[in-house]
């Protein structure tokens, strides 16, 4: 409930003290002037006059102050009603979801809630902005999750540093939703494994295979033909992507090894990011050979130098 203002004390009213003057002034030219009393009225009269004046100025102060008030009220309570009205459906029912569990943390009224709800609002604010300047945090590798797939039309994806997630299990749900989105969707996939020679045995042929198998244009940068000058360029993984609506961008997954001390990744079309991606993918190309042909040429163990 609103509050009610404190009201101004009768003694300090200002049509109470200017009448009071205006009567003492009267009086004082009736007592101290040698003249009838219309002249001590006409003064009466006239101070009553022009504490009437007085008054009403500042009424009228008083008045568009409270109107300019009322004004930037309605000037706010309009641009939040402009920009609800050219939000998309999706929005309006977010947003008043959001206004109904708001709504609830308030009338709880528990300081503890109060309080989680301003943090969680500053995150998401901050979150939001970072996705509406086309970039935005990610946590582990797997929150770049199988999901957002189907709504890619290209990848080049370049797994430089965390390998082990291909044989460890966890790449099955992956690998499915990589096939669906392949076969139903039309996305075109490449992969680049960069591997050591000595973990190009056996049980990494079978990864290959299996990747190759649901539609992957899968290419291996043997570690040890990369030259040290090159080498800067396997620091991290990352993925070039294009989703249906043509727009590029960059995801560099986050770490996925426990101890890591930084384990979150980023997306962003920025353009030097993207620009960058694009020349260690370059410079990486004359090291690449399709998966087929290692294969191949472990069948055939005459495999040219």
């Amino acid at each position: 409930m609103a509050k009610r203002k404190p009201t101004v004390p009768w003694q300090r009213g200002r049509l109470v003290v200017g009448g009071l003057l205006s009567v003492a002034l009267g009086g004082l030219t009736a007592i101290a002037g040698e003249t009838d009393t219309r002249l001590a009225l006409l003064v009466t009269l006239g101070s009553v006059n022009l504490t009437l004046v007085i008054d009403a100025f500042f009424r009228r102060e008083e008045s568009i102050h409270h109107d300019e008030g009322r004004l930037s009220e309605i000037s706010a309570g309009l641009a939040i009603t402009k920009s609800l009205a050219d939000a998309p459906p999706g929005c309006h029912a977010f947003v008043r979801e959001i206004a109904e569990q708001w709504t609830l943390i308030e009338r709880r009224n528990s300081a503890i809630l109060l309080k989680l709800r301003e943090a969680r609002q500053r995150a998401f604010t901050e979150e939001m902005r970072d996705l509406a300047s086309g970039q935005s945090s990610l946590g582990r590798r797997q929150e770049f999750n199988p999901g957002i797939l189907p709504e890619l039309t290209e990848m080049t994806a370049l797994s430089a540093t965390g390998n082990d997630y291909w044989w460890t299990g966890r790449d099955t749900g992956y690998l499915v939703t990589e096939r669906s989105a392949i076969t139903a969707n039309g996305l075109k996939l490449r992969r680049i494994l960069v591997l050591p020679e000595a973990e190009l045995d056996d049980a990494m042929k079978d990864v290959l295979r299996e990747q190759m198998d649901v539609g992957i244009d899968l290419y291996v940068v043997i570690l040890e033909e990369v030259p040290p000058l090159h080498k800067k360029c396997l620091t991290d993984d990352r993925a070039l992507v294009t989703d249906k609506s043509g727009i590029v961008g960059v995801v560099i997954p986050g770490n996925d090894r426990e101890d890591a001390v930084t384990d979150a990744g980023h997306f962003t079309i920025n353009e030097d990011k993207i620009q960058t991606t694009r020349d260690i993918l370059d410079t990486l190309a004359p090291y690449q050979v399709p998966a087929g042909t290692l294969l191949q040429d472990d069948r055939n163990p005459a495999r040219p130098a």
